[in-house]
This record gives structure tokens, C-alpha cells and sequence, in this order.
């Protein structure tokens, strides 16, 4: 199962004055009216804060820390997990971890814990990869963003690895190693993770690797696609799934170097792990290419820190595969 979309408005809005612009549809939609004043601006403190100019204040988190609302208010966060690292010996990529985007979240004033997840290990011998680790917004068991529990990001699935391990489940799948007939892939555990109507979730499953024996591995999933599956007898190395571009998130805005190609459009989060080549490359789809978002690739390339892409995979084994990308907490509200 891919991503879940559990709101009117997403990442396709491009406009950064979302706030604003429904707040003017609901006073002035219906004909007019008494006018309403606007919700008073949110204030907080936390992580590494930056005013871009854009109209709105980002803070950014890419280790523990407390978000600190001194005014409520509504804001967007973006949660995003650390990825699975790659597996070793006809290896899988790892899956990216899985990315929760909340709009229009609304926060108390209080003390929100925010964990940024780490990626998971290079494996420096034959084996599978690591799975990511989960990055959380909020208190365990304390009600956030209109449901009952912390927001969650869950870490990306592993690589498989040889003949014989299909990849590990995660926020996004992790793809398997070459040969594991029938298809299974990992699988994606990121949608449905968070309930409230105004957070998505996005992850998507490894790709599946399914030759008789051997052969080229399978992509790991990204947060918006599917790893690549390897359907027989063939050379390669599967591409992993690109990841999702959120608008208004792009990498300068919070003192990320643009990280073109890695994204085109400077906001892509969540890239799947490139799997190990086996024989010869075979474009497009089988070069052992990493996802938009930070996906490692071919030979051991580690995912992107704070993208939360999945690590590469590696073959023939050693000395290590791709480790997992970081994982990252970006939180804005209109100044």
C-alpha cells in the first residue's frame, strides 16, 4: 500500500499563503458579512530558526530537542524518518523513511519533544541492511494535530540481501536482494500511521526481486513511489522510489545547500536506496539510482542526512553498504 491522503489540500499547493487564503474564503465566500479577525500569529521557540522572507518563520530539527509554543497557533510540520540502510551481497536498496506532513496543524501553548531519527548502519559484511529509526513530534500518549497520540514518522525498511531475503518493512519498504521468488518486496507501514484529518502520510513498498537464483536486487520504496521490481533472469540494479516534493519546504529556505539533482525542485523528501549492480547497468529504470530525496545507489552510496533517504545496496559484498539518510522536523507558521 502507498501513501495515504487524508486531506483536501497537500503538497500540490504551491502557493505560500495557504493560511491566508482560506481564511479569506471562509469570512468573504459566502457573500460577505461581518469581518472576522484573524487567528492571532503563533510564537515558539526550538531547534535552528530561520525568517527566509517568505512570510513565514521555519525552526528545524535535526537532533532532540523541545519545540516550545509560547502563543497557540496553527502551523505545518513536516516529519521525516531516518532511512533503512542498504543490503550487502546482491543488495537490496534500503526504503526511505516514512515523511508525515501536517497543514494546518494546530498546537497548544506547551513543551512538544521533538526525536529526530537516525538512518540505519552500513552493513560492512554480507547481510541484510538496518532498518531507519521513527522521528516523533509531541508526547507519547498526549493529544496532537487533532488526534490522539504524537505525530510519528516511522524509519525505512531494510535491503535485503543474496538469494534468499526479501526486504524489511518500513516507513517505506526496503527492496528485495536478487532472487526471492514470488514477488513480495517489504512492505510500506507509514500510511494510516497517523490519524488526524490534517496530516498525510507517505510511504510506499520495496520493489521485489524474483530470478531463480542470483541476478539484479530490487530498489527500495520511496515516500511517492514503489521501488523498482526486477520481474526474472536479468542484470541491473533496481532504482529506488522517488520521494514526495512538499512544496514551501524547499532545502535554502532552512540553510540546506540546493541539493539538485538529488531534486529538482529543491523539496523532495524520502528517496528510496539504489539496489547493488549486478552485471551491467540497463537504463532507465535499472541503473541502481537513488530516489529524489536522498536515496543512496550502487555500490554502497549512503542515503542523504536529513532527507531521510534510504541507504544504497551493494555487490558483490563489501566493504559496506549504503547507510541510511537522517531524518529531519521542519515546522512553519506565518509570521
Amino acid at each position: 500500500m502507498g501513501a495515504r491522503s487524508s486531506q483536501s489540500r497537500g503538497p500540490g499547493l504551491n502557493e505560500t499563503d495557504g493560511h491566508l487564503s482560506e481564511y479569506f474564503r471562509q469570512t468573504f465566500g459566502a457573500g460577505g458579512g461581518a469581518v472576522i479577525p484573524p487567528p492571532p500569529s503563533m510564537a515558539a521557540t526550538g531547534g535552528t530558526e530561520y525568517t527566509p522572507g517568505n512570510g513565514y518563520k521555519y525552526h528545524k530539527f535535526i537532533s532532540n530537542a523541545n519545540f516550545v509554543v509560547t502563543e497557540a497557533g496553527i502551523c505545518d510540520i513536516l516529519v521525516v524518518a531516518g532511512g533503512g540502510s542498504g543490503g550487502n551481497y546482491y543488495g537490496g536498496g534500503g526504503g526511505a523513511g516514512g515523511v508525515a506532513y501536517g497543514l494546518d496543524v494546530p498546537l497548544p501553548s506547551a513543551t512538544h519533544p521533538v526525536v529526530v531519527g537516525a538512518g540505519g548502519a552500513a552493513v560492512d559484511t554480507t547481510g541484510i541492511g538496518l532498518v531507519g529509526n521513527n522521528t516523533t513530534v509531541g508526547a507519547p500518549g498526549v493529544s496532537i494535530g487533532g488526534q490522539p497520540d504524537y505525530i510519528v514518522a516511522k524509519g525505512g525498511g531494510y535491503g535485503g540481501k543474496g538469494t534468499s531475503t526479501v526486504g524489511g518493512a518500513g516507513g517505506s519498504g526496503g527492496g528485495d536482494g536478487g532472487g526471492d521468488s514470488p514477488p513480495y518486496g517489504g512492505l510500506a507501514t507509514q500510511p494510516g500511521t497517523n490519524p488526524s484529518p490534517v496530516i498525510t502520510d507517505y510511504g510506499f513498498p520495496g520493489g521485489w526481486s524474483s530470478p531463480t537464483g542470483g541476478y539484479a536486487p530490487a530498489g527500495g520504496g520511496g515516500a511517492g513511489a514503489q521501488g523498482v521490481n526486477i520481474p526474472g533472469d536479468i542484470p541491473g540494479a533496481g532504482n529506488g522510489g522517488v520521494g514526495v516534493a512538499i512544496p514551501g519546504f524547499e532545502y535554502p529556505l532552512v540553510g540546506m545547500s540546493p541539493y539538485n539533482p538529488l531534486s529538482p525542485s529543491n523539496n523532495h523528501y524520502g528517496g528510496g536506496g539504489g539496489a547493488g549492480m549486478y552485471g551491467t547497468p540497463v537504463a532507465p529504470d535499472r541503473t541502481g539510482t537513488g530516489g529524489y530525496g536522498g536515496g543512496g545507489g550502487d555500490d554502497g552510496i549512503p542515503g542523504t542526512n536529513y532527507l531521510g533517504g534510504g541507504g544504497g545496496g551493494k555487490h558483490p559484498p563489501g566493504p559496506s553498504s549504503g547507510k541510511g539518510g537522517d531524518g529531519i522536523v521542519i515546522i512553519r507558521y506565518l509570521t
